[in-house]
């Protein structure tokens, strides 16, 4: 069912009077932590006193994913809240899986933005490279002085140093209004300007109520905010803000892609205070305005199978169509991983299957796909991500999804790169030939370790890659929450990871 979110309407007079001095209340309050926003940074670090956290980092009812799909930062468990401090980390590979040792130290880049304190910490979310191949990094840092944390997006040259070109010595930081942000991913569009999405949970101006919102903000290729989009460079949207001045929603937002000059915003969440959560979609002008020709208000919630559903990636196909990856929980505690097509306009494709949607079971009660990417030719999609539970070790998982003629047949199963410890692949790229290229993690001896692996047209593993299709590279010796997060393929051919290790 495709639920289309509408705003509350007062049922006689007296309420519609009472309901709009809350909402006159709440608006003030949305004003004044805008105007926090907007003044917030220029460009580079920022300072501010206090401090306060954020619900969730992902989490929802239901579903059995946590921050980052179920799993701690790295090959821990989602319990164990780990070592103190962690470090960004870049790997960058030639074509046939060796190191390439012209790259940072050896072959890895290691950037640290300083100390963390227990859970807030250096943690990458996603990378995308600009035109001349200098990868851009996004993620989260804990805050100077605070104890939250902070947005940051920072750019590193080709050879693998930070390029203190960009922004303030190589990064730009954003502090919402002293709240923990939670990024997650970014992308750099064709004319350079750089694009991060996330959210906040933020106060409503209803009691204490918080509640999460979107938070997209814009960068010029130099890391310097783009003002020409939202306030200042940034969206802080609530868009199932309460007219009425009861309580909201939430919006977390997962993933930002661009859809001819328009944004597409998709993650989870609910237009309700509560209950289970559902993928959501929205979409933003190219100047940051919420689009009221999506769905109804720019947004659409999709209640698919019931329990829960989770938008964790997207991507925008060359024919407009948006398809969305995650998770759908079809019966309590068995959540399979998720597909959904999306017209160009945003409706459900029911050309992509009879529902618009697609269910994989893996045999495991805990599976999601993380990464989607398509081919060259466009025709085919790739997603990867993991099956856990059952009382057995995580695996890998894979789909090769035909979407265009000429493409060959579907492929979805597991593809562990350890058949006795766990793994979990992040994110996938295709390289030119249209390769699929998976990254994330592998344990071996209760060590964490980056890996990524390459994959022929039928799912096989392409043998000429790395030792058997796969390389692995130990970032962080002994520590056990080494990950990479993102993958990208270089104009040359060279494959570069990016994650977070051990300090």
């Amino acid at each position: 069912m495709l639920r289309q979110v509408q705003n509350d309407k007062a049922d006689s007079t007296n309420s519609r009077m009472g309901k709009m001095r809350i909402a006159i209340a709440a608006l003030a309050a949305l004003a004044a932590l805008a105007a926090v926003v907007a003044l917030g940074c220029t460009g580079g670090s920022t300072t501010g006193t206090g401090g306060g956290s954020a619900t969730g980092g992902g989490t929802g009812t239901g579903g059995g994913t946590g921050t980052g799909g179920g799993t701690g930062l790295g090959g821990g468990s989602a319990t164990d809240a780990g070592p103190v401090d962690l470090d960004f980390a870049v790997v960058r590979f030639n074509s046939n899986g060796t190191l390439d040792t012209t790259y940072g130290d050896g072959g890895i880049a290691r950037i640290d933005l300083g100390a963390g304190a227990g859970t807030v910490r250096d943690t990458l979310w996603t990378m995308a490279k600009d035109s001349t191949d200098r990868m851009v990094l996004f993620g989260s840092t804990k805050a100077t002085g605070r104890a939250d944390s902070d947005r940051v997006v920072f750019r590193l040259t080709t050879t693998g140093a930070l390029d203190t070109t960009f922004a303030t010595n190589g990064v730009n930081t954003l502090d919402i209004g002293n709240f923990s942000d939670n990024p997650r991913s970014g992308m750099v569009q064709p004319d350079g300007k750089i694009v991060s999405t996330g959210y906040t949970a933020q106060p409503s101006g209803v009691g204490t109520q918080s509640a999460a919102r979107v938070v997209i903000q814009r960068l010029d290729s130099t890391g310097q905010r783009d003002v020409t989009f939202g306030d200042g460079g940034i969206v802080n949207s609530a868009p199932y803000a309460k007219t009425d001045g009861g309580e909201w929603g939430k919006a977390e937002s997962y993933t930002v892609a661009l859809q001819t000059n328009r944004y597409i915003s998709a993650g989870y969440g609910r237009s309700a205070p509560s209950g289970p959560v559902n993928q959501i979609a929205f979409r933003y002008s190219s100047s940051g305005v919420l689009d009221p020709t999506w769905g109804v208000d720019g947004n659409f919630e999709f209640d698919l199978v019931g329990f829960d559903e989770r938008a964790r990636n997207m991507l925008v196909l060359p024919d407009d169509r948006v398809l969305l990856v995650g998770s759908g929980t079809p019966t309590s505690g068995a959540v399979d991983a998720l597909a959904t097509m999306l017209t160009p306009n945003g409706a459900l494709d029911l050309t992509f299957n009879t529902t618009g949607y697609k269910l994989w079971n893996f045999t495991r009660p805990d599976e999601a796909f993380s990464g989607v990417a398509v081919s060259p030719l466009g025709n085919v999609v790739g997603a990867v991500g993991y099956r856990a539970g059952g009382g057995e070790d995580d695996d890998s998982l894979l789909l090769l999804l035909p979407i265009a003629a000429g493409a060959p047949a579907e492929f979805a199963g597991p593809m562990p790169t350890s058949e006795t410890t766990n793994d979990r692949f992040w994110s996938v790229a295709f390289d030119t030939t249209g390769k699929a290229v998976a990254a994330g993690f592998v344990v071996e001896a209760g060590d964490s370790k980056m890996v990524v692996a390459r994959f022929n047209a039928d799912g096989t593993r392409d043998t000429s890659f790395g030792t058997a299709g796969i390389a692995i590279v130990n970032v962080s010796v002994g520590n056990t929450d080494e990950t990479a997060r993102a993958v990208v393929i270089q104009s040359d051919g060279k494959i570069v990871i990016a994650g977070h290790a051990d300090h």
